[in-house]
């Protein structure tokens, strides 16, 4: 009886040193949200395409376990704000193990407006600013509770640069060098970089329509064009056309004059060390009519 009973005391003081040990490591790991503190990095990586619309970009992302347990999360959503406005807010669907006191990292492809994160640039610039705060935030869906909790929430920020996308203008068209076969237009594309490291834009190639009966060129300006770091140029691009393409625009042109609408199609790769936008692809689409250029040449006489 003593044996067993000097057992039972042993185990009991061993259960209650256990038990005292566990909740000083969650005292000192604790989050107010989900009694855990897993901890999360997340950083843009690389953009891999750029429209008018929209930019496609990867994130890395670093979720680490620093508990005695592994955690089995079945999907989590995230979201990223730069000064405080939202421009990513998505889910990762894929199920994921993390082993006890380790870490998974993840390249994971998203998505976000390009209006709103100019916006967010712009306001900075008007500002002064040459960064921003990133604020990231990830809700950790698990397929096993941990402690009761079955959804954990990890916050984190951090100051990054201040990223400005490049910028494309149609500040003039000139229709010159009639030929018999062949016609030159010049296209003057305004390029805006308000970066602090150089863009360069190459083996452009594009796709005009022009009128609203979309006469269509296509062509490619070989080489790479130069935009160095916070400057502002514009640069002429040779456009070769049809005769029979040319007197139609013409004359579209002679009876719409200003209100004549065109719409470039361009898509370029980018070349820069900046390492986010290093192995990106532009496709950008530019529409407006004659009255809309801040440097109009006069091709026809308007009425």
């Amino acid at each position: 009886m003593k044996k067993i009973l000097i057992t039972v005391v042993i185990l009991a003081v061993l259960a209650g040193l256990g038990w005292f040990l566990f909740k000083r490591y969650e005292r000192k790991n604790a989050n107010p949200v989900s009694g855990l503190k897993p901890r999360v990095e997340m950083s843009l990586a690389e953009i891999s395409s750029i429209t008018d619309s929209t930019m496609d970009m990867s994130m890395k992302v670093l979720i680490d376990n620093p508990l005695p347990l592994s955690m089995d999360i079945k999907s989590f959503a995230y979201e990223v704000k730069v000064d405080g406005v939202q421009i990513i807010d998505s889910d990762y669907a894929k199920p994921l193990q993390i082993e006890p006191r380790d870490s998974v990292t993840l390249d994971i492809p998203t998505e976000l407006n390009i209006d709103t994160f100019s916006k967010v640039a712009k306001k900075g610039e008007a500002a002064g600013q040459d960064s921003a705060l990133y604020q990231f935030e990830v809700f950790l869906k698990l397929a096993k509770p941990v402690l009761g909790y079955d959804t954990l929430r990890i916050e984190m920020e951090k100051r990054l640069p201040l990223y400005h996308l490049p910028e494309i203008e149609v500040v003039g068209i000139d229709l010159e060098k009639f030929r018999l076969r062949k016609s030159e237009m010049v296209i003057d594309l305004r390029f805006v970089n308000k970066n602090d490291f150089a863009i360069q834009f190459k083996n452009m190639k594009y796709s005009i329509d022009l009128g609203k009966e979309k006469t269509t060129i296509n062509g490619q300006y070989p080489g790479v064009t130069r935009v160095p770091a916070r400057s502002d140029k514009v640069y002429q691009i040779p456009v070769q056309i049809e005769l029979g393409k040319m007197i139609n625009a013409g004359t579209q042109m002679l009876f719409q004059g200003k209100k004549f609408p065109y719409t470039v199609h361009l898509r370029s790769q980018i070349v820069t060390d900046n390492e986010i936008l290093k192995n990106s692809k532009l496709a950008m689409r530019i529409q407006g009519n004659m009255e809309d250029m801040k440097a109009v040449k006069k091709i026809v006489e308007t009425k």
